[in-house]
């Protein structure tokens, strides 16, 4: 196998390679003087006599395999060192760069920066900040202006609750290390506007895309489907209707992925071929082909999975024009080569994993699945063809799917088999549909097509997502639990392309340790037991955990929320493993509660809804010992009041909404 794939040896390598550098966190000049002994050993043995490579040729693949590992080493300390924060952004005022945006929020807009130290007359940019300005404000920024304020950018913390998206985790992961809030006009002043010459080609060519769109799709809804299908826009994209493709397994349509860039292809391909013949085709592809597909690529945002398909798709061209046959698994391998030098974080990247895991499933197991059945019938064969590809992408995504998501959708079998033909159909049509918008009369009759189209789409979608066994909801699976899930899956594929008495055995094997790695999981959660006091806004929330049993307590204001607590119980559950709740309230009063382990240990007091309280009255009553925690039921200025009044009295003072959720381990908990 390693010598049909060859870049299955250098995946793996770097892998480990940025694996050992997350981990345990060498220096960069460590793994320099690593690459360095690997490249001389090389070199030596390169020069060495034709014995002694004859007899130690195990050195030179070892030297070239260390290479590869410090290459993907050095690539994570490189990532790892761009996204550290820098700490000598404390003075005003500050140059905000607008690079892209807006993101529609529902008080405001969301913008991404570039920030320099406007004082100084060499400015050195920090890490991106995302810039939040009130909408009302925010009408005439766009990208490519500059703002100066006296606001000072603050590093984003992470706060979130268990089970919760984890933001600041995703944003440091994307270079984005800071946040601003510009809360009227009166707090920036815009310097420099952007003349409509210096603003990217892809934001006025998504500006021209979204307007042709918008124009001749009436319908609100079908409209934002056809934005986020074409170009990957979702700003205006129902929520509900989002939860909907989510639910039935079916949202890889709405998200650009490689099927809209592979069935791009395909129409370019087919369309060459037309013109100018199949001698000259492969070359026409490398000149035209090429470079839609990649302008496309970057067009649509540059996501993992478009990214990785349009290396593929490149290698398929390129190898075409050479007169040479690629490899869909080695094309798959190279692609994640690249990409993860390119930005070793991607691999956290959900789509990256996804699409990754879907078109490597596809690769292995389609043919095995498509000769179970044969048909002489072309139209059973071609709809069995669908089925066949849509079982073996859910092989290897399934358990991706459900450790994300903790879900499963029992009919995606069905809604994939409707659902994605016409998707491909809109696809075709929105792209002839933008050739052809300067005649007026056909514009206007196939963006009637289109909205028919998709609207079917849609009612077929929400008609499987409103069948009750459509969807086995509240699945939690750990990561080692994955990790021998695709170590069973494989040892089953290995037993069907070439059985052995190993194989069977490791089958075996893993087949007895699945349950009982579940039964250790399932005994390690019963005997937890923990108090979490939550990051909720304007809420007081406290979690009595037990094994699998769990108390929420809650201000009355947060529990009269039905949809918010459900939901937050929801997540919360999956992340902790609860399975049953006990639901209680106090009132929106100032409290103060006290959580102590044993007597013979220190409490922690927690201070609820409590801006009336001040520190300095109770100096005499709190023991210098103790840990104050303020949650996020209290304002923030009286938050920054009391940790003033705390290091006067020089007490232990904890801010929820700042340093987020508090967990409290203990055995004999009292309350």
């Amino acid at each position: 196998m390693c010598k049909r794939i060859p870049f299955f040896r250098i995946f793996l390598a770097l892998l480990l390679g940025i694996f050992l550098d997350a981990n345990y966190q060498p220096s960069l000049p460590t793994w320099i003087v690593v690459l360095a002994l690997f490249i001389s050993s090389t070199v030596c043995f390169v020069q060495s006599t034709l014995i002694f490579q004859w007899k130690w040729g195990w050195i030179l693949g070892t030297s070239i395999i260390g290479i590869l590992i410090a290459i993907g080493g050095i690539s994570n300390a490189l990532r790892s060192n761009s996204r550290k924060v820098s700490p000598s952004l404390d003075t005003s005022p500050v140059l905000l760069s607008i690079t892209e945006g807006p993101k529609q929020g529902s008080a405001s807009n969301r913008y991404l920066a570039k920030v320099y130290k406007a004082d100084q007359p060499m400015p050195e940019a920090i890490p991106n900040t995302y810039v939040y300005i009130k909408k009302t404000d925010s009408s005439t920024i766009m990208p490519g202006d500059v703002l100066l304020s006296m606001n000072i950018p603050q590093p984003l913390k992470k706060n979130a609750n268990p089970g919760a998206f984890d933001f600041t985790t995703y944003s440091n992961r994307n270079g984005i290390g800071f946040t601003v809030m510009l809360e009227g006009p009166y707090q920036y002043i815009k310097l420099a506007q952007s003349a409509p010459s210096s603003k990217s080609w892809t934001y006025i060519v998504r500006g021209k895309i979204l307007a042709i769109i918008r124009k001749h799709i009436k319908n609100k809804q079908n409209a934002g489907l056809a934005e986020a299908m074409l170009i990957g826009y979702r700003e205006d994209l129902d929520k509900e209707l989002l939860d909907a493709y989510t639910n039935t397994g079916v949202v890889h349509i709405i998200a650009i992925s490689g099927l809209h860039l592979g069935l791009i292809f395909m129409l370019m391909d087919l369309l060459i071929r037309s013109i100018a013949g199949r001698k000259r085709a492969a070359w026409a592809g490398l000149l035209i082909s090429l470079p839609l597909l990649w302008s496309f690529a970057i067009l649509t945002g540059s996501s993992a999975s478009v990214i990785r398909s349009a290396i593929m798709f490149s290698f398929i061209i390129v190898g075409k024009a050479i007169g040479r046959k690629s490899n869909g698994m080695n094309s798959l391998l190279g692609s994640a080569c690249i990409l993860l030098l390119w930005n070793p974080d991607l691999r956290f990247d959900l789509g990256f994993q996804l699409s990754y895991a879907a078109v490597a499933s596809i690769l292995l197991f389609d043919q095995e699945i498509k000769q179970l059945v044969f048909f002489k019938n072309k139209a059973a064969l071609y709809l069995w063809s669908m089925v066949s590809i849509t079982l073996a992408a859910q092989v290897l995504t399934t358990p991706l799917v459900i450790a994300h998501f903790h879900r499963f959708p029992t009919l995606f079998l069905f809604t994939n088999l409707v659902a994605v033909p016409l998707s491909s159909v809109v696809l075709v049509m929105e792209i002839l549909l933008c050739a052809v918008h300067p005649f007026e009369r056909m514009a206007i009759e196939l963006g009637k097509v289109i909205n028919t189209l998709i609207q079917l789409m849609n009612d077929h979608v929400l008609l499987m997502g409103n069948i009750p066994f459509g969807m086995i909801d509240q699945l939690q699976i750990s990561n080692t639990m994955i990790s021998l899930v695709c170590l069973y899956l494989a040892a089953w594929y290995s037993l069907f392309k070439s059985p052995s008495r190993f194989i069977f055995f490791c089958l075996a094997l893993l087949g007895l340790g699945l349950p009982v790695l579940h039964l250790i999981e399932s005994i390690q959660t019963s005997k937890t037991k923990e108090i979490i006091v939550l990051n909720t806004y304007g809420a007081a929330t406290i979690i009595h955990r037990h094994g699998k049993y769990g108390t929420l307590t809650a201000s009355a204001s947060f529990l009269d929320s039905k949809k918010k607590t459900k939901e937050m119980l929801r997540q919360t559950g999956l992340a902790l493993g609860i399975e049953h709740w006990d639901i209680q309230s106090f009132p929106n009063d100032p409290v103060m509660i006290s959580l102590q382990e044993t007597q013979e240990t220190m409490p922690w007091v927690l201070l609820c809804h409590a801006k009336s309280i001040s520190l300095n009255n109770l100096k005499d009553e709190i023991k210098k010992e103790i840990l104050l925690l303020a949650d996020a039921s209290t304002p923030v200025w009286k938050i920054k009041q009391w940790e003033k009044e705390a290091q006067k009295l020089h007490l232990r003072f904890k801010s929820i909404p700042e340093e987020g959720p508090h967990t409290i381990r203990c055995h004999q908990t009292q309350q």
